[in-house]
């Protein structure tokens, strides 16, 4: 919100990249692991598999291995500098200001769901005399993104 009344982002693009969120899938994985406790199940997907699955040209799959390669494994999203008359990025603006990081976004995330599993137990053990089984925190899922 900053940046809209800061004459220093006028006609200018303000890239928001704090260095403390810089993660990729397996770390972000490894990060939300070690929150839950539990290990999640992996699927390796390689460049040559993304590269041949977008060239299919089967729509929905070959646009989503298209940008999966080009996020993933290319790194369109963070792999450019930023330079120029009319780029700036909002850490080097606001040196001061606290950005809150992944492991704090998850950890929020995590306690709803810790908040919203402990109602669902509260309704359920109110509907019947019965106590309910604890759900896990987590289902598990595989993460089709990583690449060797």
């Amino acid at each position: 919100m900053k940046t809209v009344d800061d004459i220093r982002t006028l006609n200018k693009s303000v890239h928001f990249r704090p260095a403390c969120n810089f993660y990729n899938m397996n770390e972000l994985a490894a990060l939300w692991e070690r929150k839950i406790r539990r290990t999640l199940p992996r699927v390796t997907v390689t460049e040559e598999d993304l590269l041949s699955a977008a060239a299919e040209n089967i729509i929905p799959q070959s646009v989503v291995a298209s940008f999966t390669h080009d996020i993933f494994i290319k790194g369109c999203q963070i792999n450019f500098p930023i330079e120029g008359p009319n780029e700036t990025e909002a850490c080097s603006l606001y040196p001061n200001e606290p950005f809150r990081t992944l492991d704090d976004c998850f950890n929020d995330f995590l306690a709803k769901m810790k908040d919203e599993n402990m109602k669902q137990s509260d309704e359920n053990t109110k509907q019947s005399n019965e106590i309910p089984p604890p759900k896990p925190v987590v289902e598990a899922f595989a993460i089709t993104a990583t690449c060797a």
